[in-house]
Formats: structure tokens, sequence, C-alpha cells
């Protein structure tokens, strides 16, 4: 039995991150311009890049941003990115922890509201978002500006 367990990321988990996004993007990491984005992100407190691990080994990732808004109350809200459990590993709780995690730092932050576009044809993806209770009753809409890879 797999026992899975959610940290902060840091920059020792770098490479296994490239492996991972190389997974949800299908193209390489670019290991130096993350490294430097990484060390970004882990300092900014707006930020929080949840790990899920299996012993030493970085086995998904999700990450939460915490965004101002200037509506109603003006709670901030979360923008969740780059969601990604190994395949070995699916179906095993990696991902609903991972969830769990970012509503958790949502609810520190006092946010009104997460979101996140996940890509049309995730259909397994979206049933499990479903699951965990968001909803899709809204359309997403999102503009490549560049290229990723």
């Amino acid at each position: 039995m797999t026992t899975i367990e959610i940290r902060e990321a840091g920059l020792r988990d770098l490479q296994d991150l490239a492996e991972l996004f190389e997974v949800l993007m299908e193209v390489p990491s670019n290991i130096e311009a993350m490294g430097r984005q990484l060390a970004k992100v882990t300092e900014d407190p707006h930020y929080f890049l949840a790990v899920a691990c299996d012993g030493d080994k970085v086995i998904g990732t999700a990450m939460g941003i915490e965004c101002y808004d200037l509506v109603g109350s003006c709670h901030p809200f979360l923008v969740v990115e780059n969601v990604v459990v190994n395949p070995d590993y699916r179906g095993q709780g990696a991902g609903k922890m991972l969830m769990k995690r970012l509503e958790q730092f949502a609810e520190e932050r006092v946010c009104s509201y997460i979101i996140f576009v996940s890509s049309g044809y995730r259909e397994k993806a979206h049933q499990f978002y479903r699951a965990l209770g968001y909803s899709s009753d809204n359309q997403g809409f999102k503009k490549q500006l560049r290229e990723l890879g």
C-alpha cells in the first residue's frame, strides 16, 4: 500500500516536477527557466505549490495562486493551475489530497471561490473535479499567447 503525503514544494523537487509537467503538457521542460520560476513561486506568499509524495518521489502536483478582487466584500479568489498526477498513481487519492490542500490554502486566505480551466478533451479530469464538488456551470476561456515549448 502506497502512503501518499502532501507538502509544499521546494527547489529539491525540480526534476520530479519537470517530469510531471512533461506528462501534463507533452512538451519538454526548460529546467533552468523552471528553476528560476520555482524559486519565485516558493518565496511568494500568494502562491502555494503542493506536491504529493510517495517517500522522496514527487508523484503529483497542483498550484494555487491567491488573487485580489475588487468586487463586493473584496475577498480574494484562488486560481488553480498545473494539476497532474503520475499516471502510475492515478486513482490512489493523490489528486484529491492535492485539491483538498489547495482548498485549505484558499480557506486560510478567506477566498470567496476557486477557479481553473481544464482542456475540453480531459473528460476523466472533469469527472474527478465534479466528484470533488466543482461545478462546470460557467464557461472558461483561454487565449494562448505563445507556444509552451
